[in-house]
């Protein structure tokens, strides 16, 4: 339920309906991402992808860079304008989330923090999969993320995937 609740409020946010709202937020958290991983974590083929990346970057919410090995690849990052909307989108979802949780107590959210740092780690499938299951996160809240020290202790490294 608050799931759906906060897909619904940061779409509103983002600039378009649909995956628009996931893309800002997850390059946000992931700046520098490719299109091939980027279509990961929002759930769209590869060329679904190319045109949300084509509309975006025509608003100026995001551009391409060269990639810093591969000519053919380019790297995705979000734009000044692309932060604010990004900010927007996660701002949103942060209002959903406190509001959902507003009935707990101190107490009862540490409880359900270590529940659900449990659940998510023991339900990470493979690496593509975290990039679908964090592109609605917001980094500077993420500090300890329960997704990338799964993946480390798996001997799976983020970051050095993020623009394959």
């Amino acid at each position: 339920m608050i799931g759906d609740d906060i897909v619904r409020a940061s779409s509103s946010r983002a600039p378009e309906a649909g995956p628009a709202a996931s893309a800002l937020a997850l390059l946000a958290h992931k700046p520098g991402l490719s299109i091939r991983m980027l279509a990961v974590g929002v759930g769209l083929s590869h060329a679904g992808t190319v045109r949300l990346v084509d509309r975006l970057a025509a608003e100026e919410l995001i551009e391409r860079r060269e990639h810093s090995t591969d000519g053919r690849t380019r790297s995705l990052y979000l734009t000044s304008r692309g932060k604010v909307a990004s900010d927007q989108v996660l701002a949103s979802r942060d209002q959903v989330i406190a509001e959902g949780l507003s009935i707990l107590d101190p107490d009862e959210l540490k409880v359900l923090c270590n529940i659900a740092e449990r659940v998510l780690r023991n339900r990470l499938e493979n690496l593509e999969q975290s990039y679908r299951i964090c592109r609605l996160c917001c980094y500077e809240g993420c500090t300890n993320c329960p997704i990338d020290a799964e993946l480390l202790e798996r001997g799976v490294d983020r970051a050095r995937n993020d623009a394959l």
